[in-house]
């Protein structure tokens, strides 16, 4: 018994700790259209948290869809990729700005996938 929650208590531990950090706002549903996709990377540099800001639609061009789904994608698994926030718009707006964060001392790379429909 007691192996057996050492066993369960390690397993806990170990898919804690290999977590990706992707978001997902909304559903894609049928008739809804990639409207924006992009991967956004930036390296780690040692005691340094890297940031970036993904704005869509980009700043002079114009947007006619709703956005019906956001999916931000981490594609580091091992649980050192950064953290992704939606600081402005988002489902339902024709607009978004997302803040992507890195961990001290480590990068991040994310794919973003935004579909909508007109």
């Amino acid at each position: 018994m007691r192996v057996l929650a050492i066993l369960s208590l390690l397993c806990v531990l170990a898919l804690g700790s290999c977590q990706s950090h992707d978001l997902v706002l909304g559903q894609a549903t049928y008739g809804d259209v990639v409207v924006y996709k992009v991967n956004e990377y930036k390296y780690g540099f040692p005691l340094i948290v890297r940031t970036s800001t993904i704005e869509f639609p980009e700043p002079g061009t114009h947007n006619f869809a709703y956005i019906k789904s956001i999916y931000v994608k981490d594609n580091y698994i091992d649980g050192t990729g950064g953290y992704p926030t939606i600081s402005a718009g988002g489902v339902g707006q024709r607009f978004v700005k997302i803040k992507l964060k890195s961990q001290r001392s480590h990068g991040f790379n994310f794919t973003i996938t935004i579909y909508g429909r007109y």
